[in-house]
């Protein structure tokens, strides 16, 4: 096996790695083999051409337009549309018709957390952790609509054996391990700037997770789709670790996307501040896609339509309705791939004297969930509150930080409390914390809550 796999590495351009070999002890050495005997090295060199292709055109030429969008204003006029549609999405949950799939292959690192993403604390009194939150909103939705409603849960090489641990640790939150599954993604090796595998200080090939769009082909592969089919689920909502305020399942989004008979939907914010980077729903050349920040120039960042509102607004949330049958469909076309992304970010490297690790720059290619788009005949991209479904965690410090996600967690939560119509005034500086367990939404508080006789901070109703 050790010849065959030297031969493939010296004619795809990878001899360097015999270097390694030679220093290895068997142990090292036959774990090394094993490594490069899993990767296709000629996909690999295939990959570097693009990245040298790219590099060497530059920018392709892209026209980008705003997407259609639908939004239902908190005014009267759109009320009866609202719950007709919600009342489509509540059908569909009713009948078990729907899976949630989450993507947490992320570690807590940009956070000074060290451990799987959602096992990070976030909410404001109780520090419940992102996964406690979903799991939690899962459950109250099981009680809800008396539905099974299985919770797919994609992990990474890196933090699954973590993220397994913490989820039996805490008995599942009360949902059953037999209805939470956790899938593994691939990863891609990553490539130094002359196409070379990168040797990673565990003396290992180093390669990264294969991106959120890997996602689709982790359903496939892992028998997830095959599973749902035979639970006889038709509709999978996709959403990502990092935003606590999601609304897990919302039955206005899958009673729009199912009201559309659309293979792929997405939802989105209003993007107000042109400073703010993040990415645009939209077309890029006539296709529905993901417009990253990076991409528009100054004037059409800043760029306004009559009504003041920017013309490129619609900003990606992560969070999608897919149709299992349009996933199925593209994950068995042998001919259909996902694009790569590639990124050049310092990676470490274990130096060819095996005694030394230095950091270089390294190429990484990953797939992304919203090019799958661009394939969908019909599609819906509603436009939903920010203050009400979405405050990413993404950085220690600053903008969208555990600090900016607690404080919209209390300010939504206030404003339920003030929306139920049951307290003179709510005092601006109340610290409130509400258990998905208690309520989903302002319209259940209201129905549910009942002022107690004082109401000082820190308040947790469960």
């Amino acid at each position: 096996m050790g010849h065959d796999i030297a031969g493939r590495l010296k004619s795809n351009g990878q001899e360097h790695i015999l270097n390694y070999l030679e220093r290895m002890n068997a142990g090292e050495r036959q774990s090394l083999l094993e490594d490069a005997a899993r990767i296709d090295l000629e996909q690999i060199a295939e990959l570097f051409g693009s990245y040298r292709s790219l590099r060497g055109q530059g920018h392709e030429q892209k026209i980008f337009e705003a997407a259609e969008v639908l939004a239902f204003p908190p005014t009267d006029v759109f009320a009866a549309e609202r719950r007709r549609l919600a009342g489509l999405g509540e059908d569909l949950l009713r009948q078990g018709r729907v899976a949630i799939f989450l993507v947490a292959g992320g570690q807590g690192t940009r956070l000074g957390y060290n451990g799987p993403k959602g096992c990070f604390p976030v909410s404001p009194f109780r520090r419940k952790s992102l996964f406690q939150l979903f799991a939690e909103s899962i459950m109250a939705l099981r009680s809800r609509y008396g539905a099974a409603l299985p919770w797919y849960i994609m992990t990474s090489q890196e933090n699954n054996a973590a993220t397994c641990a913490f989820f039996k640790e805490h008995g599942f939150f009360g949902l059953g391990a037999g209805t939470v599954r956790f899938i593994i993604q691939k990863e891609n090796p990553s490539l130094d700037l002359d196409g070379r595998l990168i040797i990673s200080p565990d003396k290992k090939i180093f390669k990264n997770p294969n991106g959120h769009g890997g996602s689709l082909y982790a359903m496939k592969d892992s028998g997830a789709l095959a599973q749902m089919a035979d639970l006889g689920i038709d509709e999978i909502f996709y959403f990502q670790v990092d935003n606590p305020l999601a609304n897990i399942a919302d039955p206005l989004f899958i009673g729009a996307h199912a009201e559309n008979r659309a293979q792929m939907s997405t939802k989105v914010v209003r993007k107000v501040d042109p400073a703010e980077k993040v990415g645009i729903i939209g077309r890029v050349n006539g296709r529905l896609g993901c417009i990253e920040y990076s991409e528009l120039s100054q004037a059409e960042i800043a760029e306004r339509l009559p009504d003041g509102r920017l013309r490129f607004s619609s900003a990606n949330m992560a969070i999608h309705m897919l149709n299992r049958a349009f996933v199925e469909k593209l994950t068995s076309d042998p001919d259909f791939r996902l694009p790569y992304h590639i990124a050049v970010k310092g990676i470490d490297c274990l130096a060819p004297d095996m005694a030394t690790v230095h950091k270089i720059d390294g190429i990484k290619f990953e797939m992304f969930i919203f090019d799958a788009l661009g394939f969908a005949e019909r599609s819906v991209t509603l436009e939903v509150p920010r203050e009400e479904e979405f405050s990413p965690v993404k950085n220690s410090a600053g903008a969208d930080s555990p600090d900016t996600a607690r404080a919209a967690t209390i300010a939504r939560h206030r404003s339920w409390l003030q929306g139920s119509g049951k307290l003179p005034a709510v005092p601006a500086d109340l610290v409130i914390e509400i258990s998905p367990l208690y309520a989903l939404d302002a319209e259940e508080f209201a129905e549910k809550f009942r002022p107690p006789p004082n109401l000082s901070s820190p308040v947790y109703i469960e």
